[in-house]
Parts: structure tokens; sequence; C-alpha cells
């Protein structure tokens, strides 16, 4: 029943269930229209359920992998050059320098390997005009008839130069430099900036580096000024979280929260002393309020523990 939507539990069913519990006493006919209300209630979840499965499917079956989007975007660019070149014919079929087919290709950053399928399509269109120079196939001449010979030959060239701007851009993309992959930053670059108290020696305290900080999945800090406890746990979907300026990023800001101490001293042994359990039960039996970490460095921080 907790599975079950709010929108489809029914009222008057659910008020018959409270009377029962405090001593409503009900006859068989009664006991019969509950049972078939609820019923009711448990198909409305499972109809619910197999929408979901059913979405979910199609979903599935409707994913289109890298190649798919590969041959949707050849599929485009064969669109693009079929649309020039009605522009070309239509605009007086006169090959001039303006007509450049490997501006349209390499605008589309067309993968170098699916390249050769809009060049063997332009190929089967050259054998096709090349016929229709020669004149041996009455179907092709009447076609064509709309056109010159002449015109019919700067057809020839513009296809030819598609055909070759298919081997060119392929040659430019084995001998244009990939850009440079942008290195890493170090953990201590990261943290050079996050603001922390290096020792306190009240408490004997002393601050683990703020490079740790950096792809760790828990931490624990310690605010001298305000004795307030912080546990910091990573965003679950990240993993871990990082170090950005004076501010601690990706954090769950709901799991991390802190808590003021009442004996730091004893409190924060137990904390320093214990593994990754123990000091998430010593937390949680503080009896304090709870309240929410914004991630900010401060020169009262003490960085007392990070995995």
């Amino acid at each position: 029943m907790r599975g079950i939507p709010d929108s489809q539990i029914r009222l008057t069913p659910a008020w018959v269930c409270r009377m029962t519990l405090i001593g409503l006493q009900l006859n068989e006919h009664e006991q019969c229209i509950i049972d078939e209300q609820i019923s009711l209630m448990l198909r409305a979840k499972q109809e619910v359920q197999r929408d979901k499965s059913e979405v979910a499917a199609e979903s599935a079956v409707a994913k289109l992998t890298i190649q798919d989007h590969l041959r949707e975007k050849v599929s485009e660019c064969a669109g693009e050059l079929e649309g020039m070149f009605d522009d070309f014919v239509t605009a007086g079929a006169k090959m001039t320098a303006d007509w450049k087919p490997i501006a349209q290709i390499r605008g589309m950053n067309i993968s170098p390997n699916m390249v050769g399928t809009i060049a063997d399509v332009w190929k089967t269109k050259l054998a096709e005009f090349e016929q229709v120079l020669e004149g041996t196939d009455a179907d092709l001449q009447e076609g064509y008839g709309h056109l010159s010979k002449n015109q019919i030959k700067q057809c020839v060239k513009f296809i030819e130069q598609v055909i070759a701007d298919c081997g060119n851009y392929v040659q430019i993309k084995k001998v244009e430099p990939k850009p440079r992959a942008k290195k890493a930053a170090s953990p201590e670059k990261l943290a050079s900036k996050f603001k922390y108290l290096r020792e306190f020696a009240e408490l004997k305290l002393t601050s683990v580096a703020p490079a740790q900080l950096v792809g760790a999945g828990e931490a624990w800090l310690y605010d001298v000024k305000k004795r307030r406890l912080i546990h910091v746990m990573a965003d679950a979907h990240l993993g871990t979280f990082s170090v950005k300026g004076s501010a601690i990023v990706g954090f769950d800001v709901t799991q991390t929260v802190q808590k003021t101490l009442r004996k730091p001293a004893e409190q924060l042994k137990e904390i320093l002393t214990g593994g990754k359990p123990a000091a998430r039960k010593v937390f949680k039996d503080i009896k304090a309020t709870e309240i929410k970490f914004n991630g900010r460095g401060n020169d009262n921080l003490i960085i007392l523990r990070a995995w």
C-alpha cells in the first residue's frame, strides 16, 4: 500500500480502515466492499508500474548509438550537398570558385571514416552524367533535356569537385593537429587558496593538508571559534568532492551537516581515533541541532580527517 500514488488513495475506505483500528465492527457485506476497494487501489499501482516498464522498454529501443548519430550527420551533410547542387543547376550551372563543397563537409565536422559514403553517392551520379554526355541512353537524354551540353559538362565538373573534396577532407583530417589535452591541475594547486587553521594549541589539533580534500568522499572539519564539528559527505552521483578557491564543491548538501560540541576535547578524540563507521556513530549520537554547511573554508577551520 505504501507504493500506491497519493492520487490513487480512496478516502472513504481509508477512513473506514482507520475506524476499524479504533473499534468499529464491520459486517460481512461491509468487509467485502472494503476488500474490493483495496484490490482496486492495488491494481492501479500495478498498472502504473506496467506503464513505467513499457515506457522504459520503449526508451531503450529508441535510444540511438554513437554510430546512429554519425550516420544521421552524414545523411544531413549529403542532403546539404544535394541542395548545393540544385542551387548550382538553378543558377545556370556555371562552375566558379564560389561553390565549395569541402566547406560544407568541414563545417559539419563529418567523421573521416564516414566520408566515403558521401563520395560513393556522387560517384554514381558522375557515372549517370557521363552517360548523358555520351548520349547512349534515351531515357537519360529525355530526363536531362532541359540542360545544354555545356551545362552537363559543368555539372560533371561540380560532381568531380565534390568527390575530390571528400578525398581532400580525409587528408586534411589526418594532418590536422589535435587539440592539446588540458593538463589536470594537481590537488595541491586546486586547494592552494583554501582557508584553514594549521594548528589549534588549546586542543592540540593539527590540520591535515587541504589537498587531501580533493578527490575525497568524506571529511571531518572543526570550527574552533564556534565549536562546531562538520561532517562532509560527497554527492552520491559524483562520488567525491573537490576544492575550488576557498570552498569545497561537489558535496551532498543534505547529508553534510555540523553540530555544536559541548565537550570538544572528549568528542573530537573519539572522532580522531575511530574508523569511518565509528566516527559516524559518534557524530550521530551527539545531541545537538544539525546545521547546514555552506562549504566555505575560513581561518578558524581545522581539517581533522579526509578519506
